[in-house]
């Protein structure tokens, strides 16, 4: 009897269930194996870990296994970036001198994104640096202003990657009514030109080649990304004939898509009884009606898709949504903010778990999912 075992073809029922006895650090090494235990790891409950940027080293938390994990990020100081976007285990930073990087956390790698001082795709924008620490964006003889505050607090932004290839797509918007996307393909040769969309964008989140952009006025337009640059899909979109109902007591809004592809409404409220919300399309009425459940799904508020969550409730579970202390208005705003600044809301309950701070007020915290795909 031959003792030859071909490890890549294990059962996908017994694969998943050994992924799934496996340390965080542990799962994210064995799917790199081989293909086919890539496509298994897939299917398998994920889960957001915090991430705290503080100067040149990063702090990151596994709150299930409640472990640590410190990194030096190799002269990267971090209290000089905003980070716009996470995707799997890589962020999305722009400096500064409004120089724009993909990070991943764990291994310390650094992609560069073409500068802006390159030609734009198409267009009769383009930029012009004013010094080190401005640009401007240029039409027909108008500028504007472009500086690193306005991604301070306008964050609007996402990221996608494929880790297996190496292809990834940036989008995000600047001066609400422009949205700025560079899109790296192995089979695309060497164009590092960005691509410019006009149209209102409050927020935006990407998936399977669409980008979903919220507007000003409440409507959703969904941009292709599947061509050389993005185009207006109008054919298909379901959205864009029912603006949604926009009420004083939202709070903050976020979009999401969930594994299905329906577009999600998250919404941090400031009713007393309710914090969060989602909504969602009814087709057959064309009205939004509020979601009581995910399902088997989790969101990040603000991270712009869902992920399949853990069914055990250890402090992170699906039917849940993670946010941070910003996406919140607290009933008890500075009492609160001073033993934490980050927590997980049940969809079930309505309960907020409110998770320890790990970092001073100084630092930058943000979710992220680490082995996404």
């Amino acid at each position: 009897m031959s003792r030859n075992v071909d490890w890549s073809k294990l059962c996908p029922d017994l694969l998943r269930s050994i992924f799934e006895s496996l340390s965080s650090l542990d799962f994210h090494r064995a799917k790199t194996v081989c293909s086919n235990w890539y496509t298994v790891s897939r299917t398998c409950p994920l889960y957001p870990w915090r991430i705290v940027l503080q100067g040149q080293n990063s702090l990151l938390y596994d709150p299930i296994q409640d472990k640590i994990y410190h990194k030096n990020l190799l002269g990267i100081d971090l209290s000089e970036v905003h980070c716009l976007a996470s995707y799997s285990n890589w962020l999305l930073l722009v400096d500064p001198c409004l120089h724009f990087h993909l990070l991943n956390v764990f291994t310390r790698e650094t992609i560069n994104l073409p500068s802006l001082d390159s030609s734009l795709r198409d267009t009769p924008y383009r930029f012009i640096r004013n010094d080190l620490f401005e640009c401007f964006l240029e039409l027909y003889g108008t500028k504007f202003l472009v500086t690193w505050d306005d991604f301070k607090f306008s964050k609007t932004a996402v990221l996608w990657i494929n880790e297996r290839n190496g292809d990834f797509i940036v989008a995000w918007a600047i001066k609400q009514f422009y949205i700025f996307s560079y899109k790296k393909m192995a089979n695309d040769g060497d164009d590092e030109r960005w691509s410019i969309t006009c149209t209102q964008c409050e927020d935006m989140a990407y998936k399977d080649n669409k980008l979903y952009v919220y507007t000003y006025d409440h409507y959703i337009n969904v941009l292709d990304f599947s061509g050389d640059y993005p185009k207006d899909t109008l054919e298909g979109n379901h959205y864009l004939n029912h603006p949604f109902p926009f009420v004083d007591t939202i709070y903050k809004m976020r979009i999401s898509i969930a594994n299905s592809g329906e577009v999600l409404i998250a919404l941090s409220l400031k009713e007393i009884n309710r914090k969060f919300c989602i909504c969602k399309l009814n087709l057959e009425v064309g009205e939004w009606e509020r979601v009581d459940s995910l399902g088997d799904e989790m969101l990040i508020f603000g991270h712009g898709v869902t992920i399949r969550g853990p069914v055990k409730d250890r402090g992170i579970k699906c039917d849940s949504i993670c946010f941070i202390d910003d996406d919140h208005l607290s009933d008890n705003y500075l009492a609160t903010r001073r033993d934490a600044n980050c927590g997980v809301f049940d969809l079930a309950t309505r309960r907020i778990t409110w998770h320890t701070r790990l970092d001073d007020r100084s630092s930058k915290i943000y979710w992220f999912v680490p082995g996404q795909a």
